[in-house]
């Protein structure tokens, strides 16, 4: 029963990704698909009501704090993604900015050593 439970949520997530109708901010991506994940989850728990496991709070805590984890790392590395220009224009002005500031911050240093 916990397998048709799983196979079904597996079905249920697969036709909802191939029918994209907008365009699909990754956070709400990740929202969707945790809702989803703790609905199969709490289907399966119905169906087989007695766990396989006893729940362990120890183990329980561990395993959110490394969730949290790796969402965070997550959101780091998506978040440092986006900071490149996708136009080479913009990609050679901001260089130019980075180019300006550096040589600003370098002479500011010299007058600060003197």
């Amino acid at each position: 029963e916990a397998a048709i439970a799983r196979a079904k949520a597996r079905k249920q997530e697969q036709q909802a990704g191939s029918e994209p109708a907008e365009p699909v901010d990754p956070r709400k991506a990740a929202v969707e698909a945790a809702i989803a994940r703790a609905k199969a989850r709490k289907q399966e728990q119905q169906a087989g009501s007695e766990p396989a496991e006893p729940v362990d709070p120890r183990k329980a805590a561990v395993e959110a704090a490394i969730a949290r984890a790796k969402a965070r790392k997550q959101e780091q590395q998506t978040g440092s993604e986006p900071a490149e220009p996708a136009d080479p224009r913009k990609a050679a002005v901001a260089a130019a900015i980075a180019r300006v500031q550096a040589k600003k911050a370098a002479q500011q240093q010299v007058v600060n050593e003197d």
